[in-house]
């Protein structure tokens, strides 16, 4: 502990066994942390080595750990040390000037980018990206609607739940080919 220069840094007795004591607290925490970053993994690595409640614990006392002497040494939570920083790439830019050129640029990004947004959206059909495509295949607006319209449909007509699945596997299996023309007659006629 430094030793006091001026009149206004003399601590009292209590005061100087107040800080003391924090300091040493300070130290117990920091070494605890240590002992959990290092220990935790070291027990979740020995046998039996399980995916349970006891695994867990000691990954969130590892996590704890770290994060405490993340803090300690550089001021700044394990969270935001490992993920990066998105800060603006405007605020970081030197001048005014810079800074209003930069937000003049990207309104006009932004304005091209919806002109030719309304000039696509002027076709017949909206193009899906590459993703719709792959998730929805040939669908189109409103299959959810016309699917429950099916599903009552069969409800009422006495099917159940069981048949309707049994049937959309029907026509996955066989390529939607129906039940009544059989594919057995088709294949003796080919040969």
């Amino acid at each position: 502990m430094a030793t006091p220069n001026a009149p206004s840094d003399i601590l009292t007795p209590d005061q100087r066994l107040a800080l003391e004591q924090q300091e040493t607290y300070a130290r117990y925490k920091r070494n605890i942390a240590i002992g959990g970053a290092v220990a935790c993994p070291v027990i979740m690595l020995l046998p039996p080595r399980k995916l349970d409640l006891y695994t867990l614990s000691l990954g969130i006392g590892f996590y704890l750990s770290a994060d405490h002497l993340a803090q300690s040494y550089k001021g700044r939570p394990l969270l935001s040390l490992i993920t990066p920083s998105f800060s603006s790439p405007v605020s970081s830019l030197p001048t005014e000037k810079a800074r209003e050129t930069s937000r003049i640029f990207k309104e006009r990004e932004e304005a091209e980018r919806a002109r030719r947004e309304g000039v696509e959206g002027l076709g017949k059909e909206k193009k899906k990206g590459i993703l719709g495509k792959l998730w929805m295949g040939d669908e189109e607006e409103g299959w959810k609607e016309r699917r429950l319209e099916e599903e009552r449909k069969a409800l009422e007509e006495g099917k159940t739940y069981t048949d309707m699945i049994l049937e959309q596997i029907w026509d996955v299996w066989n390529w939607d080919k129906k039940k009544g023309n059989g594919s057995k007659d088709d294949g003796e006629k080919k040969e």
